[in-house]
Order: structure tokens, then C-alpha cells, then sequence
């Protein structure tokens, strides 16, 4: 029988005259030879002997239940009771003597042995396979978000292009306006120095004024502190009379009131005197003295 061997994930060959293939997943090798197109390429028995992750051994058995799975073949399991033991005992017997000769029963058991490792790596590989084609979907979603943000970003990058070439002619502008601004302002000094030497004349002439209007006021304020002190002594002199006219006043109005006293008293004795006179008209006076009250 030939040996054939099943690809059970990609795999990167390199030929002798340094072509490089990939198998495929799935690819079926006949006697370690890979046939593309026209052409044959031998593969060395070791490489694929030591990658048993890439290469599995076809196990007749497993193909044959598989292609009656497939072709819905039932019931496979008594096929399988009836049909493998006539194959191996009819078909397989026909195969000449030498050739079963030639298999040693260690190799048979190292085989069914890896046939066994190959099933559950198959099943190992079916469930990974799975969670690959799940990761893959998210993949090429998450490729199809790449791409958009991408087409983004690009837009964003052409966008920040037009920006800075905005910003650059703008700072060209404001380099122009700046150069400007720096003459101005080199004009704008000298004209404040000019001004400055004016403001100094001007200061100084408003500051020989000033001096000049302080010693005027100075003097002036000398002459109103005399008229001041003039003041004050011409106030105390009169408030030294006025006292004076006070008290003059005064005493004039004690002698007024003392007159009207006097006098008061004198029109009493005259009074008498007249009632008295009338009483005693013999004694009265022919010759009146000048203290008496006349009519």
C-alpha cells in the first residue's frame, strides 16, 4: 500500500532549488511527494516524520468511516463490522507475502499508536480550527474598524496638512506684522525720546515757575502772618476797650439807678413838703431853695 500523509495545518516548504510552497491545509501526499500543477516535488521522509503537528498518516479505517459519514452511507456501524474485516482479510491478504513480511509488528503498533494521537490531535485541531475561524471573524472585523479608522485617519492627516499649511501662512503673516510692530515701535521710542527732551525743558522752566510762585507765597504768607499778628493786637485792644465800655456802662447804669433813687426819694419829701406847706401856709417858704422841685 502507499503511504500517503494529510496536512492538518499550513505548512511552509522550501524545495531543493530554493522554491518556497505552502501546503495548504488539507493537502494529501503520496509516498512523501507533493505534486502541483505538472510538477513533483520530493519532500525528505525526515521532515515530515518530525513534524507530526503538520503531518498526519491516512489511516484507511478513518477514511473509509468518514466517506460513508459523508456520502450518508448507513448504518456505518455494521458496515463497519462487516466490511473492515473483509478488507483486511481479503484485500489486504492479497498483498504479496514479502511485502507483509516486511512490516515489522512494532511499526504496526507505533502506528495504531499514532493513529490514536492523530484522532485526538485531529479532534484537537477540529476545536481549534473552530476558535481560529472564530478569531478570524473578529480578526476581519476588527481589520474592517482598522481600515476605517485608517480611512480616518487619513482624512485627518490630509486635514492637519491644510491646517498647518493655514498656520505656516498665517505665521508668515504675523512675522510681517511683527516686523512691523518692531519699527513702529523703534519710531514710536524716538519719538518719546524727542518728547522726553521737550518734557525736560517744559519740567524745567514749570519748575523755575514754581520756585518763583513759592517765594511769592512765602513772602505773601510772611506779610499775612504780620497783618495776623497786627490782627490779633488790634482785636485785644478792642476787646480791652469793649471791656472798658462794659464796665463803663455799668457803673453808669449803678448811678442811673442810684439817680432815680435819690430822685424818687426827693419827689416823696416834696411831696410832703407841699401837703405840709398847705397844712401850715404861714410857714410856708417865699423863696423855694434850688434842691426844691418846682411846679
Amino acid at each position: 500500500m502507499k503511504i500517503k500523509h494529510k496536512l492538518i495545518q499550513d505548512f511552509q516548504f522550501v524545495s531543493p532549488d530554493k522554491k518556497i510552497f505552502i501546503l495548504k491545509n488539507g493537502t494529501i501526499l503520496e509516498e512523501y511527494k507533493y505534486k502541483v500543477k505538472n510538477e513533483t516535488i520530493d519532500i525528505d521522509k525526515d521532515l515530515i516524520d518530525q513534524n507530526p503537528e503538520f503531518f498526519e498518516i491516512i489511516d484507511w479505517k478513518s477514511e473509509l468511516l468518514s466517506y460513508l459519514k459523508v456520502n450518508k452511507i448507513s448504518p456505518p456501524s455494521q458496515i463497519q463490522k462487516k466490511m473492515i474485516p473483509f478488507i483486511e482479510d481479503i484485500i489486504l491478504s492479497s498483498i504479496p507475502q514479502s511485502q507483509n513480511l516486511s512490516i515489522d509488528e512494532s511499526i504496526i503498533k507505533e502506528l495504531e499508536r499514532k493513529e490514536s494521537d492523530l484522532k485526538n490531535r485531529e479532534k484537537r485541531i477540529s476545536d481549534k480550527e473552530e476558535e481560529i475561524e472564530i478569531r478570524l471573524s473578529r480578526v476581519d472585523k476588527r481589520e474592517e474598524s482598522y481600515k476605517e479608522d485608517l480611512k480616518s485617519l487619513d482624512k485627518k492627516e490630509d486635514e492637519l496638512r491644510e491646517i498647518s499649511k493655514d498656520l505656516t501662512n498665517k505665521q508668515l503673516d504675523l512675522e510681517d506684522k511683527e516686523q512691523k510692530l518692531n519699527e513702529r515701535e523703534r519710531n514710536h521710542d524716538l519719538e518719546i525720546l524727542d518728547a522726553s527732551k521737550n518734557i525736560d525743558k517744559k519740567y524745567e522752566e514749570l519748575q523755575i515757575k514754581i520756585d518763583k510762585d513759592l517765594k511769592e507765597l512765602s513772602k505773601r504768607e510772611k506779610e499775612l502772618e504780620l497783618k495776623n499778628k497786627e490782627l490779633k493786637l488790634r482785636e485785644d485792644s478792642i476787646l480791652e476797650k469793649e471791656s472798658q465800655i462794659e464796665d463803663l456802662v455799668r457803673n453808669h447804669q449803678i448811678k442811673i439807678d442810684e439817680t432815680k433813687g435819690w430822685e424818687e426819694d426827693v419827689k416823696r419829701l416834696h411831696g410832703e413838703i407841699k401837703e405840709w406847706e398847705k397844712i401850715n401856709w404861714k410857714l410856708r417858704r417865699r423863696n423855694p431853695p434850688p434842691s426844691a422841685i418846682t411846679d
